[in-house]
């Protein structure tokens, strides 16, 4: 009886002082961060633009506070260069420091919310993905960590293998993600890499409201009142497609009323897209040309003249390129790239597509193959 007894003992202190499996760890970081009532940290990008053989940098400072009621469980406050964003009770925010003007999305807009630069990137948003994949440990400036992997996307576009993998690296000491890594590959070559860094956490009870503090005299400008289903302003088919003036990049006056008894392809796009610049490789393609009386036109609302003119002369875009394009994304209300509006021959507006996708970059080609 005794020796039974003291197998048993044994048995449970090798079962106790037996090592966490990797999920076991991940589990408990991601128990650790989503059930904290409010998470604080420090957050250091460095976003690639290979486009232009660049490399951007955002500093940004972040709050997450649960609120059972909100879109994914809480609000959150986010302060990045020169602007800060609020998501509070279902209304977001967001404060351009450099222009004064405060920005004020009511309704619906999950998908906007979704796609927040101020969370995409982070932990919070990070860990609630599936299935992540425990691929060993590595060293990083003298540190260890665990790295798992999420493979967000494997396909074929065009015959263009498209692949994107996203790296979260733990550390098992402290059991916080420190650094995250986003790489796209293209056939097997490295297109983009996207990396994050994550410091300063701290943990608490909620503590001050997250309510939104602008300075006063700001500009606020109010969108998506329409209705708690409304996911955009975007002008919808059948609307009267609204004219523009604008120059191209030889400074030619462009007007959309001047193609009246033709249709026009307006591709809305900016640099850092690689979406947009998946459907530039496929219009520069030898064997693609548009059906015919189509006339296509880039639109960037984003990226200065000087981008622009650096981008164009790494980047073939084979039709006319529309600059200072501010306001007509505005009166468009595209805010996702790319997005195209095709305007039938009377000036409406016959067909609207947000995103890439090969089945609408065939239905414009001729042939449509």
């Amino acid at each position: 009886m005794k020796l039974i007894q003291g197998l048993v003992v044994v048995l449970f202190m090798i079962s106790c002082n037996s090592p966490k499996t990797p999920k076991t760890l991940f589990l408990e970081v991601k128990s650790k961060f989503l059930d904290s009532g409010e998470v604080h940290y420090s957050q250091l990008t460095f976003w690639e633009n290979p486009s232009l053989g660049e490399i951007d940098t955002f500093r940004y400072e972040l709050i997450f506070q649960e609120n059972p009621e909100a879109e994914f469980g809480y609000d959150f406050w986010g302060k990045n260069n020169d602007s800060e964003f609020w998501y509070y009770e279902g209304v977001q925010y967001r404060v351009d420091h450099k222009d004064s003007t405060v920005f004020i999305l009511e309704g619906n807009h999950s998908d906007r919310i979704r796609n927040n630069s101020f969370r995409s990137f982070g932990p919070m948003n990070l860990l609630i993905q599936n299935p992540w994949t425990y691929l060993g440990d590595t060293s990083y400036q003298g540190k260890n960590y665990m790295d798992f992997l999420w493979v967000e996307l494997d396909t074929v576009i065009m015959e263009k293998r498209v692949y994107l993998e996203n790296h979260l690296f733990i550390n098992p000491a402290n059991l916080f993600p420190e650094f995250y890594s986003r790489r796209l590959f293209h056939d097997g070559k490295k297109n983009q890499v996207i990396d994050s860094f994550f410091s300063n956490y701290k943990f608490s009870v909620p503590g001050k409201s997250l309510s939104p503090e602008v300075p006063q005299g700001y500009i606020s400008k109010v969108e998506g009142v329409e209705g708690p289903k409304q996911e955009s302003n975007l002008l919808a088919v059948g609307a009267k497609a609204l004219d523009f003036d604008l120059k191209d990049e030889e400074g030619n006056q462009v007007r959309l009323s001047d193609f009246r008894g033709k249709k026009v392809l307006l591709d809305f796009s900016m640099i850092n897209c690689g979406w947009c610049k998946i459907a530039l490789d496929q219009f520069n393609k030898p064997n693609f040309e548009f059906v015919e009386n189509l006339v296509p036109l880039y639109i960037n609302p984003v990226d200065s003249k000087e981008k622009m003119e650096k981008y164009m002369s790494r980047i073939e875009i084979p039709f006319p390129v529309l600059i200072d394009a501010q306001e007509l994304g505005k009166a468009y209300g595209v805010n996702g790239y790319p997005t195209f509006f095709l305007i039938d021959e009377n000036g409406k507006i016959e067909d609207v597509v947000v995103g890439y996708s090969d089945k609408n970059i065939l239905k414009w080609k001729k042939g449509g193959n």
